[in-house]
């Protein structure tokens, strides 16, 4: 009888790798009952209701979870009681059945423990953090990649490794894509897939290339790489709102195909001339809450030392953070400090690693309102 065959006998490119991060990992490994009384009894001896950070861990002490809360003590007690009601689907009970260690750390209020979430999100990348983040409405980014040779790309995460800048993110994906299609034409950056160096940017038998629609070095036998990042340049002033200039010249390739009585190819140009527009408004609503968000605020609450926090907020980034001065020696070194965060030059498109914290500063002033009153001009600016 022929033997059943078995793992092993994979090649090896083909076995399922045994560091990979799934439940199987030795990180994953269950707890026990005791384990988790041992963790409950930590909770209720140590922690106070008081807004902060918490991180789970796993039995190798990889952080499988980091979370935020408004009171600690009363966030953290609300997973054993979800364990007890044994809710298998529950997220609280699944995350601690995996659980083998717990810390937290204090902030000095809600803002400031969103602030530290994030941050240690972007750190340790917790696996359960990303199994959990489940939107059904898909969402999109529109990016510059860098390299060399940029491409326009529609990604549909914000993370991606090859995005040298990001804009979004997007509901409707294929008006995304069309309106990404239509500025590559409109401004000769390539959108294909292929990487290289520059001068081999393009692929062999490009059709965009064929048509004279793509500058990119690859696609011809010009080897000066200027050209082409002048059409980047071009690609990217439109997303910053700094230009129109792609729009016009689509309008102005419709009008001319219009005239030579070349309908189907107007129609065409017509139809990627109102996807410009459409992606053209809503950079417009982005950049203009990039530009509300920018002041001095301060949040109540205070922290080890006492203190309540100062945040200098620009265009919906924190650019630093300092103790509410006390003497006037403080008042003047926040004063410089904030005249060099609020005059300093900087490029109309935020950076990737920005993106994040933009919206989550935007969508907390959005759902407390009252926040607004707490914030004020910056000093000196």
């Amino acid at each position: 009888m022929p033997r059943r065959p078995r793992a092993s006998d994979r090649p090896t490119q083909l076995r399922p790798s045994l560091a990979a991060d799934d439940l199987r990992h030795a990180a994953y490994a269950a707890s026990t009952a005791a384990g988790r009384r041992a963790l409950l009894a930590q909770v209720k001896a140590g922690c106070e209701d008081r807004p902060g950070t918490y991180r789970m861990l796993g039995a190798t002490g990889l952080v499988l979870y980091v979370g935020k809360a408004k009171r600690l003590r009363t966030r953290l007690l609300s997973y054993f009681r979800s364990a007890q009601k044994n809710a298998r689907r529950d997220k609280q009970a699944r995350i601690l059945r995996h659980a083998h260690g717990l810390t937290w750390e204090y902030a000095p209020s809600e803002f400031a423990a969103l602030l530290r979430e994030l941050r240690l999100i972007k750190q340790y990348r917790p696996r359960f953090n990303v199994l959990m983040n489940v939107d059904d409405a898909p969402r999109g980014w529109l990016a510059v990649t860098g390299g060399p040779v940029p491409a326009l790309r529609v990604l549909t995460r914000s993370d991606a490794p090859d995005a040298a800048v990001l804009y979004g993110p997007f509901r409707r994906l294929h008006a995304l894509e069309e309106a990404a299609r239509a500025l590559a034409d409109a401004t000769g950056v390539r959108d294909c897939l292929a990487t290289g160096p520059a001068g081999a940017g393009a692929r062999a038998g490009c059709l965009r290339a064929e048509l004279g629609q793509c500058a990119c070095p690859g696609s011809s036998a010009a080897a000066d790489p200027a050209p082409y990042a002048a059409r980047v340049g071009e690609a990217r002033a439109f997303l910053a709102g700094q230009t129109r200039g792609p729009v016009e010249t689509l309008r102005a390739r419709m009008f001319a195909a219009s005239e030579a009585w070349q309908f189907e190819r107007a129609a065409v140009l017509r139809e990627r001339v109102a996807a410009l527009e459409w992606l053209a408004g809503r950079l417009e609503r982005f950049h203009a809450g990039a530009d509300r968000l920018s002041f001095v605020y301060r949040p109540e609450g205070a922290g080890e030392d006492g203190r309540e926090r100062v945040y200098l907020i620009r265009r919906g980034t924190v650019r630093a953070e300092r103790p509410t001065p006390a003497t006037d020696a403080e008042r003047a070194e926040l004063a410089a400090l904030a005249r060099r965060v609020f005059t300093a030059p900087e490029p109309a498109d935020l950076p990737t690693h920005d993106l994040d914290e933009f919206y989550l500063v935007a969508s907390w002033f959005r759902r407390k309102p009252e926040e607004r009153g707490r914030t004020e001009a910056p000093p000196g600016v």
